[in-house]
């Protein structure tokens, strides 16, 4: 008889649904497709704000309330994952559904997509340990 750990580790599970929070300068690139291809990847439903059907519902509104269209589809899912500038800026819009993410009656959770350990600072073995070092004498 199988472990009922076992059982819950390979029952269908519904994808959970992550919104997609990324600046317009992404949209159609390839960028863009690689962040979806992962997320798909990691087990999401991915809900991207660059879509038609949201294109044409943020042009319907009067001008100036758009934003809200994509800050109600932040909360209509169920984590959120965001793009911030290479530069480590976050664009405004992306902090607004940011902001609705976190601020949700069950704030969901919310994760950065890293532009790539080149553009990071890497240390070597020995900077790690001097570091783990100051770490322990605070």
């Amino acid at each position: 008889m199988p472990d009922i750990d076992d059982e819950r580790m390979n029952a269908e599970r519904p994808k959970l649904k992550c919104y997609y929070a990324h600046s317009l300068h992404l949209y159609g690139t390839p960028q863009e497709t690689r962040d979806i291809k992962l997320l798909e990847a990691l087990g999401f439903e991915v809900e991207n704000p660059n879509q038609k059907k949201h294109s044409d519902a943020y042009w319907a509104l009067p001008e100036g309330t758009g934003m809200e269209y994509f800050v109600e589809l932040t909360r209509s899912c169920d984590v959120l994952a965001f793009r911030a500038y290479p530069n480590g800026e976050i664009p405004s819009g992306v902090y607004k559904e940011i902001m609705a993410a976190d601020q949700h009656e069950m704030p969901m959770p919310v994760f950065e997509l890293p532009w790539g350990l080149m553009r990071r600072g890497i240390k070597d073995v020995e900077h790690t340990r001097e570091w783990l070092r100051e770490l322990g004498e605070r």
